[in-house]
């Protein structure tokens, strides 16, 4: 799709200058400046309102990778971007001045199930119903119940570890993560799940940018291990922190 011009306020070069080379490089997915697009990216489900300046729909991980590759050209460096799933958020999570790109719209699906060994792979777009129903007759359900489960994207309540209804007895949405892949500003993919402490050293040696997180994360978390557990509050969700206390396990 052609970016749609629109002289809406924030509206800027530099972003139909992006948007251009995202088309050049092979976007496959939507992009749109209209006034009407921008204004549904404009709120969620809080109190606050920010007008973006354009809206990105990616049809695939590749797409999303571009987006972030093209990101960290020197040029584009002064651009924001928010990821979005459902808009469910209360905080105003996924509201930003800069460019949305929603999820939810394209990478939305199931990839594959394994009943046997009780574990799905989906899209971060996936709505948490729309897993259930295609989860019900294997016997298996992802928990927990949230109050915005039909429009709740897997990708919006990783993000904020969803509790909810059941969630005492099913646990949070962390607990049912086995691994997730990421996407980093100069496209580079990062697989995690959980690793031996010896793994995790070995891949904090490599130049790459994702050897240079699991490096921070490592050092830091394993020199201030003893300060961690003694003043880190006893949180039992994360909603707006790094889960600094499980990075590594008891033993």
């Amino acid at each position: 799709m052609i970016p749609q011009i629109s002289q809406a306020p924030g509206l800027v070069q530099l972003v139909l200058d992006f948007l251009q080379s995202l088309k050049n490089n092979g976007f496959t997915g939507d992009m749109d400046t209209s006034y009407a697009a921008r204004l549904t990216m404009a709120t969620d489900n809080s109190i606050y309102q920010l007008l973006p300046d354009a809206v990105l729909f990616p049809r695939s991980t590749p797409d999303v990778a571009l987006i972030a590759r093209v990101a960290d050209e020197e040029r584009y460096r002064s651009l924001v971007f928010t990821p979005r799933g459902g808009g469910t958020g209360t905080n105003g999570q996924s509201l930003n001045r800069g460019i949305v790109v929603d999820m939810s719209r394209h990478m939305n699906r199931i990839l594959e199930v394994n009943p046997e060994e009780g574990w799905v792979r989906v899209e971060a777009g996936v709505i948490k119903d729309q897993l259930n129903q295609y989860l019900k007759p294997f016997g298996y359900f992802f928990a927990p119940e949230l109050s915005t489960s039909n429009r709740a994207t897997l990708g919006g309540m990783i993000n904020t570890d969803a509790s909810g209804q059941g969630s005492l007895v099913y646990g949070k949405t962390s607990d049912h993560v086995l691994g997730l892949r990421t996407v980093l500003l100069g496209g580079e993919l990062l697989d995690t799940a959980p690793v031996p402490v010896e793994l995790a050293e070995k891949l904090a040696q490599s130049g790459s940018l994702g050897g240079k997180i699991y490096r921070a994360v490592v050092d830091s978390c394993r020199d201030n291990r003893a300060l961690i557990i003694d003043k880190f509050p006893a949180l039992n969700r994360f909603l707006t922190g790094y889960d600094l206390r499980h990075v590594f396990s008891d033993d």
